[in-house]
C-alpha cells in the first residue's frame, strides 16, 4: 500500500510539474507572438518617414517634401536647382537646404531645413551669388625662440578643398614666399608648421593664388 501511494504521488507531482511548465510557457509564447519582427519595424519606420513634409514659403505657395525631395509644381527639385518663374526657389548642393523668396518678399531670402520644414532664418545674400575667395590667419603664438615650432591656423572661403596655401614673410620691404606650405581641406580649414630664424617682428600673411590673408606679426627673440 505505501508503495502504490508513493507512485501515485509521483505521478501526481509529475502532472503538476508539467502544467506549471506549460503555464508558465504560455505568456512567453503570446508575448514573442506579439513581439514584432525586423521586417515588421522597418515597415512601420518606412511609413513613418514617408509622411510628406510641407514648407509654405508665403504667398499662398506650399513645397511638398516626399522621401527626403521637395517637389514645386509637381515637379522635384534637384540639389544646385533654381526656379525663377516669380517665385525665387533654390536647392543647396546637398539637397538639405530650401531657399525661398517671394515677389513682394523684399530681400532677404529665406532658408528652410528640408528634412524638418523648419526655418533657419533668412540671408541677404542669394546663395548662388559668386563667393569672393578670402583667408584667414592666426599664430599659436606672438613670440617665441628662434627656430621654435609655431602653427599658423586659419580658414578658406571661396577656395576650393585641396588647394595649396602657403606662408609668405616681409623682408626688407618685400614679401617672399618660405618653404612652408599646405592644404585647405574640405571644409576650407588649414593648419602649417612654422619655424621662424629671424629675429625681431616678423610680418607674415598667408597666401592662395592671388588671395592673401590679413598681415600678422611674430616676435623672434
Amino acid at each position: 500500500m505505501r508503495t502504490t501511494t508513493h507512485r501515485r504521488s509521483a505521478l501526481r507531482t509529475a502532472a503538476v510539474s508539467v502544467l506549471v511548465g506549460t503555464a508558465l510557457l504560455a505568456p512567453a509564447a503570446a508575448a514573442l507572438a506579439n513581439t514584432p519582427t525586423a521586417e515588421q519595424r522597418t515597415a512601420v519606420q518606412r511609413v513613418v518617414a514617408a509622411k510628406p513634409v510641407k514648407i509654405d514659403i508665403g504667398a499662398g505657395v506650399t513645397v511638398t517634401v516626399k522621401d527626403g525631395k521637395p517637389y514645386y509644381n509637381g515637379k522635384v527639385l534637384k540639389p544646385g536647382q533654381t526656379v525663377n518663374d516669380g517665385i525665387y526657389l533654390h536647392l543647396s548642393a546637398d539637397g538639405k537646404r530650401l531657399y525661398s523668396k517671394t515677389q513682394g518678399g523684399g530681400t532677404p531670402y529665406a532658408v528652410w531645413d528640408v528634412a524638418t520644414g523648419k526655418s533657419l532664418g533668412t540671408q541677404k545674400n542669394s546663395p548662388t551669388a559668386a563667393v569672393k575667395p578670402a583667408l584667414t590667419a592666426k599664430p599659436s603664438a606672438a613670440s617665441v625662440k628662434a627656430w621654435q615650432e609655431l602653427r599658423v591656423s586659419g580658414k578658406a572661403t571661396g577656395i576650393t578643398g585641396g588647394t595649396k596655401v602657403g606662408l609668405q614673410q616681409k623682408q626688407r620691404g618685400t614679401w617672399k614666399t618660405l618653404p612652408a606650405s599646405t592644404t585647405v581641406d574640405k571644409s576650407g580649414a588649414y593648419s602649417l608648421r612654422v619655424k621662424l630664424g629671424l629675429k625681431g617682428k616678423n610680418e607674415l600673411r598667408m597666401k592662395s593664388g592671388s588671395t592673401l590673408s590679413p598681415v600678422f606679426t611674430v616676435t623672434v627673440r
